[in-house]
């Protein structure tokens, strides 16, 4: 089972995701991270906007992020296509064409 974590990018701190509707959501990302052969998946916490999420997969911090609402909200139906597009990200990231990315 892939270990999720979450840590503020200001220091590096990590914190818990302790909405009451984010287990559900975590359990989908544990799975999904499974399937795509993740050992660990890390969310940083924006250190200008708190609401947003960077992803970061196995070693590889990406340009994208997700809204915290994904967790609080429990959106659990949206987050496999949420991780499959931080997936297209970490392959363009590992193809050089992240670059081009804003």
């Amino acid at each position: 089972m892939a270990d999720v974590t979450f840590r503020n990018e200001s220091d590096g701190s990590a914190f818990e995701m302790t909405a009451t509707k984010a287990p559900r959501v975590l359990d989908d990302i544990r799975v999904w991270a499974g399937r795509n052969g993740f050992e660990h998946v890390v969310f940083w916490r924006d250190a200008e906007d708190a609401q947003k999420l960077w992803v970061q997969l196995g070693d590889q911090r990406l340009n994208y992020w997700v809204h915290e609402s994904t967790f609080t909200e429990g959106q659990h139906e949206n987050v496999e296509a949420q991780m499959d597009y931080a997936r297209g990200a970490q392959r363009r990231s590992v193809a050089g064409f992240d670059k081009f990315d804003k």
